[in-house]
């Protein structure tokens, strides 16, 4: 689970930096509200608010052990400061723990990654060290009681964009965006890898080696490890205006070595159509501005510190938990036509190959902000889309198994507002999703409904009268359903935390 990246290019920002240049990047800010079990989801008495409310605090990330919720985010201590901080909730307590101070640094900390094996914590961030971006290393052998020493995992390359962490039993895999070196101009992808719980990493890896810009990596893993799949975004730079594809790369021997990248999207498009769409400036703005860091509208590739190309972006992978079958989902922009795809690939084989491609959304308007999850061998997608009239976005949800068989399309809000950044949770053959609506007012929209495609009325959460509210999480926890999303009100972000029963039957509407 968690937020995650559709595209970052150039410089990072400090908190305050991005609230002012919320026009080129915007950052995930999460409040989390704790909901009834009944219909009606009445918020409960009790309100968990995971950070200071003095401080402006945003970006979190969960992680769940079997009796633990792990909460961290990233707070603005000053205006040249910000930290990751760090909670956790154990099963039947009341209330988190108090804040730890992760990164405490002197400099600016930003894009957090959070996960955990055994009684494992692990952390790591992007954190801004004598004038470069470095990703940084913490890991707690407690359950997140404490925390050890800080590694610096890229301090053999340049400046780092971007990441992604991931561990199962005794490994913990970390892949990053960054320059080869200082003076180096291109993006690689890299690798490094512990099979002793991150008491140390091998060696780093150049995954992409590539002249191009290798940017946005993402992983996926089998259950215990042993099979790796990173998928990126490569664009040529040697152009005026970049083509971007998607790359796929796997390790079957926990990381010791890759497959040649490959490219996995095969259609070479331009994106003049959809870089100069006001369709999705227009509908992204309300939205947006202070969205996760995650939410990038088409348009915003104009204003970015290094100009890319936008025709393949935002991959995902996904795998099922022996590893053979992978679906690799992008986002794709269609020259000519003015509006944007979300595709699918599916591998039965280990990644050895892929079928032909699957248009998920399939509308001639714009679908962006894709979130799925993999149950079983099928994977659920849930989406912004514009549909065919281009003016407001809509949530859709669709599942495709791993036949390569796509499900009906779900029209989830079916309203007059925007409705986006959709977040989605399948558990014992219930769907969850939440995302953030503009119809009446801001607002924070729940439907749950059932694999048959039954659900009931969507229910709006937030129980206040906050400015925004924006890019929902939803995951499982302590045999409940959580919800997290993003607050702001009276020029502060604020972290809040919301749980739901899972035995709670939808009404079909």
């Amino acid at each position: 689970m968690g937020a995650r990246l559709i595209f970052f290019i150039g410089n990072h920002f400090h908190i305050r930096d991005l609230l002012k240049k919320v026009v080129v990047f915007s950052m995930i800010i999460i409040s989390v509200y704790f909901i009834g079990t009944s219909e009606s989801f009445t918020i409960e008495a009790s309100t968990l608010i995971l950070s200071n409310t003095t401080l402006d605090s945003i970006n979190p990330q969960f992680s769940v052990s079997k009796n633990s919720i792990h909460a961290s985010w990233i707070s603005d201590l000053n205006s040249k400061n910000s930290d990751v901080m760090f909670k956790k909730l154990d099963k039947d307590s009341k209330s988190f723990t108090s804040t730890m101070n992760i990164s405490n640094s002197s400099g600016i900390s930003n894009i957090i990654k959070l996960t955990n094996s055994e009684n494992n914590v692990y952390t790591t961030w992007e954190d801004k060290q004598a004038g470069q971006w470095e990703l940084l290393f913490r890991k707690s052998q407690d359950n997140g009681v404490k925390f050890g020493k800080v590694i610096n995992l890229s301090k053999t390359t340049g400046n780092v964009h971007l990441h992604d962490l991931l561990a199962a039993g005794k490994n913990v895999f970390a892949v990053w965006a960054a320059n080869e070196n200082i003076s180096s101009t291109n993006k690689d992808v890299f690798f490094r890898k512990s099979l002793d719980h991150g008491e140390s990493f091998s060696d780093t890896i150049n995954l992409s080696n590539s002249n191009d810009d290798s940017l946005d990596p993402h992983m996926a893993i089998n259950h215990n490890g042993s099979v790796i799949y990173v998928v990126w975004t490569e664009c040529d730079i040697k152009r005026d205006e970049p083509i971007c594809n998607i790359e796929f790369t796997k390790s079957i021997d926990q990381g010791h070595t890759f497959t040649i990248p490959k490219k996995v999207s095969n259609t070479i498009q331009r994106c003049d159509s959809i870089c100069n769409s006001t369709i999705s400036q227009a509908a992204f703005d309300r939205m947006a501005s202070n969205a996760s860091s995650n939410v990038r509208a088409p348009y915003l590739f104009n204003n970015a510190t290094v100009q890319e190309g936008i025709n393949s972006i935002n991959p995902t992978v996904f795998v099922t938990l022996d590893g053979k079958n992978v679906f690799v989902l992008w986002e794709q922009a269609e020259s000519g036509s003015g509006h944007s795809e979300i595709l699918l690939k599916v591998s039965n084989d280990y990644g050895k190959s892929f079928n032909s491609v699957i248009n998920v959304s399939n509308t001639s308007g714009v679908s962006r902000l894709a979130q799925s999850q993999i149950v079983g061998e099928d994977l659920y997608v849930v989406w912004s889309d514009s549909l065919d009239h281009n003016k407001t976005f809509d949530v859709m949800l669709r599942k495709i198994d791993a036949n390569h068989k796509a499900g009906k399309v779900i029209n989830l809000s079916n309203n007059t507002g925007n409705s986006v950044s959709p977040s989605i949770l399948v558990s014992n053959n219930r769907i969850f999703v939440a995302w953030s609506d503009d119809t009446n007012n801001a607002s924070i929209l729940l439907r749950i409904g059932d694999t048959s495609g039954s659900f009931a009325k969507a229910k709006e959460l937030n129980g206040d009268n906050a400015e925004s509210y924006t890019d929902p999480l939803i995951f499982e926890a302590v045999d409940n359903v959580w919800i997290a999303w993003t607050e702001y009100n009276n020029t502060k972000h604020k972290i809040v935390l919301v749980d739901q029963e899972k035995s709670d039957t939808p009404h079909s509407q």
